[in-house]
């Protein structure tokens, strides 16, 4: 794998979306304080991950996907005030740490999804080339 790989075929649409819809939730649900909502924001780093085409590709972009938030979170304060002078990167961080692991989470299920239905397509193809023997040898 070469680094070229990281930054070829992106699918823009899976990151756009994904990124819009992780912030939109944690903002959406911290605003009219609906907490239980919060568990699906990663459900927009999970797309990112799925829609990647490797797993180097699928981290990088799940971590970029939490910064629409953390500018949000730091510099519009939409999740309340911030105090403290290294809480800010201590911010960034857990953010990106959270992103590249719910990217490389959406790529293995992405890649598990694959190896299913070529399985179950191997499986189907088993028994189909027999029946056509057995009959043409019964006439």
């Amino acid at each position: 794998m070469e680094l070229e790989d990281v930054y070829r075929n992106i699918s823009f649409k899976s990151f756009l979306i994904g990124a819009a819809l992780f912030a939109f939730i944690v903002v959406l649900s911290v605003e009219y304080e609906l907490d239980p909502l919060l568990i699906f924001s990663s459900a927009g780093l999970l797309y990112i991950g799925y829609g990647s085409q490797n797993r180097i590709q699928a981290i990088v972009l799940g971590a970029l996907g939490t910064l629409p938030l953390f500018i949000a979170t730091v510099f519009f304060q939409r999740l309340g005030p911030i105090t403290g002078e290294n809480i800010t990167f201590l911010i960034l961080i857990s953010f990106l740490v959270i992103g590249a692991f719910c990217g490389f989470t959406g790529f293995y299920f992405s890649e598990s999804r694959k190896k299913a239905i070529e399985e179950k397509v191997k499986k189907e193809s088993i028994g189909k080339g027999r029946k056509k023997k057995n009959k043409k040898n019964e006439k």
